[in-house]
């Protein structure tokens, strides 16, 4: 990779979604604010999804340069992104969830992927987890020695890997929880999530999207992101209707991307899919055991119920099929790696 002090800086927009956000958002907001790229050529907006608590004063009390957009009600995660799409001026568009901390040179290194590889649609950064509740703040001195990502499995859901000794890679999968996209991709695409599915799933959609234009995603190791998200939040009791719209969305997002005979050659491996993604959760294998088959029910009860309601997205696959520049079957050898 060539020295990034060769590169012309671009104009950056930085999109960040909150909800409730205020055990999150001035930390992330400090972090942006010690980048070493010229702030002076980034924009901050803020889309706040009516939040409840006290979100807003927080940004305006201690952060007077951030745009914020007050929504009246809770749009969700993917019309609320769109929303910050529409409000953002500039070329390159990075979007961050509000419980993530940035390494000083995070958007330094991650607009030089950019600028460098033209041939990336979207690229996210290192993706490191953290702790939420851990007593020991992160130590953004301490070297990332491998790139964190969250991929595409055959079964159709996201799964996180550690790849050791790699400074980029080539992923299948987009992941929201922070990237960079081109304004030029988002236009040619139509929009950039799709507001039908409210929340999980809208990162697979745009990855597969951005796919049929026969373009490229990637991850770069040495632009560090510290992401405080609980994986164990969709096991919670008040968490099952959540869990529910995750495996639906799951099923709408392959049938809008797939031919229909493409589909049903995949239904077995999505059915698969919701039933085993339990073993990617962070817990002792005997509760995974224990949890497994009403996990399973429940999973393949909440994908017939979504097989009844495909004619919802039937308009935006015609769209997408006419308008890609893939083969047939094109989505079922990219996930299953033929």
């Amino acid at each position: 990779m060539p020295s990034l002090e060769s590169y012309d800086y671009s104009r950056v927009s930085i999109i960040i979604l909150t909800y409730n956000g205020a055990g999150y958002i001035l930390p992330l907001l400090k972090s942006l604010s010690e980048q070493t790229y010229p702030l002076n050529l980034v924009e901050i907006i803020v889309i706040d999804n009516a939040s409840t608590d006290n979100t807003l004063n927080l940004i305006q009390g201690n952060y007077k340069t951030v745009k914020i957009i007050p929504l009246k009600k809770n749009l969700g995660f993917a019309a609320g992104n769109n929303q910050g799409y529409l409000h953002a001026q500039h070329d390159l568009l990075v979007f961050l969830n509000q419980d993530t901390i940035c390494h000083p040179d995070f958007l330094k290194v991650l607009v030089g992927k950019m600028l460098e590889d033209k041939s990336l649609a979207a690229c996210n950064p290192n993706i490191v987890p953290a702790k939420p509740s851990s007593p020991i703040p992160i130590d953004r001195n301490v070297p990332i020695n491998s790139l964190h990502l969250c991929d595409l499995s055959p079964y159709g859901y996201g799964r996180n890997r550690i790849i050791p000794e790699k400074h980029f890679f080539y992923t299948k999968l987009l992941s929201g929880c922070a990237f960079i996209i081109r304004r030029a991709i988002v236009k040619n695409l139509g929009y950039l999530y799709d507001d039908q599915l409210w929340m999980y799933a809208e990162d697979t959609d745009l990855s597969l999207r951005i796919h049929h234009l026969g373009l490229r995603i990637g991850a770069v190791k040495d632009a560090v992101i510290y992401h405080l998200h609980d994986r164990n939040e969709a096991l919670k009791k008040n968490s099952l209707s959540l869990a529910a719209r995750a495996i639906m969305n799951r099923v709408y997002i392959f049938f809008k991307n797939m031919e229909t005979s493409e589909f049903y050659l995949f239904y077995p491996f999505l059915l698969l899919g919701g039933n085993f993604k339990i073993f990617e959760f962070s817990m002792p294998t005997i509760k995974k055991i224990v949890y497994f088959i009403p996990f399973s029910l429940f999973s393949m009860v909440c994908m017939l119920s979504a097989s009844f309601r495909l004619n919802r997205f039937a308009a935006k696959k015609r769209k997408i099929l006419r308008n890609r520049y893939t083969a047939r079957f094109f989505i079922i050898k990219l996930v299953l790696k033929i």
